[in-house]
């Protein structure tokens, strides 16, 4: 249960809705305003939410230690990377999210509805096999396996809070890649559409 709930809080915090958000009314004005590194702004939010995850997980781990919750030591020191890959991906959504809502305003809206259905399509509440052994086309299969980056990253914190195991370094080494791929198209994205930003605003 104690997995669960940690990895339900880790889809929220990674979900585009959060991305999105990095620019409020406040930086809008401050954008119009002030020069300075436009990117500061999606780091500095997900930097955030990423501060309050790691409080979180000392509750977590609080608990843990009152229940008498043994894990593997070998998972915990994989914790530590399944965060940093989890940040990346976050921040590099945080790029391309609030770079495009500048252009298009309705995106935003948008944002809610394809986070929610995000969260669900990604194996939080249900376990991974449930789909993989479904009889879902295999391209389905495959979207849902390796081409969605929560997946992954979802698959190695159950790993180490639920199973009480160290993840599959295959796990690792995909959520890694996928978290790069975002983060340089988000920074190539972002830095590309900044230069209007004031303008649009």
């Amino acid at each position: 249960a104690i997995g669960e709930v940690t990895l339900k809080r880790e889809a929220d915090i990674t979900a585009a809705r959060a991305a999105y958000d990095a620019l409020t009314p406040e930086q809008k004005d401050l954008v119009k305003k002030i020069y300075f590194p436009r990117e500061v702004l999606p780091i500095a939010y997900v930097t955030s939410c990423f501060v309050n995850m790691l409080l979180c997980f000392i509750v977590v781990f609080v608990v843990v230690i009152i229940a008498g919750i043994k894990l593997s030591i070998l998972g915990l020191l994989c914790l530590p990377i399944v965060m940093i890959v989890e940040y990346l991906l976050a921040l590099g959504i945080a790029m391309i999210t609030s770079a495009l809502t500048v252009y298009f305003r309705d995106l935003e809206h948008i944002l809610g509805i394809i986070s929610m259905a995000w969260m669900y399509l990604t194996p939080i509440f249900y376990p991974k096999d449930l789909i993989l052994n479904s009889g879902a086309p295999q391209w389905v299969k495959f979207v849902f396996e390796h081409v969605n980056p929560m997946t992954s990253i979802v698959t190695a914190y159950r790993a180490i809070l639920r199973y009480r195991s160290a993840p599959d370094l295959s796990t690792l080494i995909e959520a890694f890649a996928l978290g790069v791929v975002f983060l340089l198209v988000g920074f190539l994205l972002f830095g590309k559409l900044k230069k209007h930003f004031a303008e649009e605003l």
